[in-house]
């Protein structure tokens, strides 16, 4: 068992190479419109193929299909999460290939599939008896009864869209969340929960065709996935304020646009020259590089400051 995390890590990085391989042989230049708003900083990327969602997903299927801890709880929930919402993603990639301007599902009926797709993990989570209505937050325990459901579900939605917007960057989305993703690891190592590396093997074999200048991105296929995959991991093991702490460089990004779209609506301006916040510092000229180094170094920083204060 001790040689585990490492056979299932390196096998997912494999296995993710040699899928990311094969899907750039056969893809194709992307036909997704780059949104106008980011022509002036974007435009180069134009054509990029959006499948690296689909091979790191593929590449963590594959390896945990083979994991002899596959039904521990740890283990099968994370992964029917990250494929559910793959799944809902994927769709939306595909209607975006169809539109003109970069957009894809409609806002209401991405969200009405993300609040099913979270309805249906959390069925499946309370069937099983994994979800506890306490909340424990640092040396405090809050119980929410029945309240609890529908703080998951927002939990479920926070880190899917908070991941989706922070992928704007090359290499910033899956940089700035593998810290998290040790972090879940080294929680449920603490507790006893018996947990898989898989996708942070495969999150570097994606890393490595996602960095700049990335030869393909990760989509809301990917998107999703990886934080769908985050927030279930967070809900089996209890630890939900821990992960939300350490999220905090996600909840800036989701903030911004929050903030930005709000007051576009209500008072007709912005607050931001673009929104999310990785866009506004691009289009002050600060280098891509940079921002997505400082935004990924922030993420661990938040990670580590989690995991120190966590019991």
């Amino acid at each position: 068992m001790q040689a585990r995390y490492p056979i299932l890590l390196v096998s997912a990085f494999v296995a993710t190479f040699v899928l990311s391989k094969v899907l750039l042989s056969v893809a194709g230049r992307s036909n997704v419109a780059i949104k106008p708003e980011l022509l002036g900083t974007q435009a180069k990327k134009q054509g990029t193929p959006v499948i690296g969602g689909i091979a790191f997903c593929l590449g963590t299927l594959l390896v945990t299909l083979l994991d002899p801890a596959l039904m521990q709880e740890g283990v099968v929930f994370p992964l029917l999460g990250l494929l559910l919402f793959a799944l809902i993603g994927l769709l939306d990639d595909r209607m975006k290939i169809r539109s003109n301007n970069g957009d894809g599902l409609s806002s209401l009926l991405k969200l009405a599939l993300q609040i099913s797709g979270s309805l249906v993990l959390l069925m499946l989570l309370d069937s099983q008896g994994l979800l506890d209505t306490r909340l424990d937050i640092g040396s405090f325990t809050l119980e929410l009864g029945t309240a609890y459901y529908a703080f998951a579900c927002m939990y479920v939605l926070y880190f899917v869209n908070a991941v989706n917007i922070t992928d704007g960057l090359d290499a910033l989305a899956a940089g700035s969340a593998m810290p998290l993703l040790v972090l879940l690891l080294l929680l449920a190592r603490r507790s006893g929960i018996i947990a898989s590396p898989a996708l942070i093997g495969s999150l570097l074999a994606f890393l490595v065709f996602n960095r700049k200048p990335a030869k393909y991105f990760m989509g809301d296929c990917g998107s999703h996935a990886l934080g769908a995959y985050i927030a279930v991991s967070a809900l089996v093991m209890g630890c939900e304020a821990v992960l939300f702490f350490a999220s905090g460089l996600f909840l800036v990004e989701l903030a911004t646009s929050l903030i930005q779209i709000i007051s576009i609506r209500r008072f007709g301006r912005k607050v931001f020259t673009i929104a999310p916040l990785h866009h506004a510092y691009e289009l002050k000229g600060v280098a891509e590089g940079r921002i997505v180094s400082f935004f990924t170094l922030t993420s661990w920083a938040f990670a580590l400051c989690s995991l120190l204060i966590s019991r």
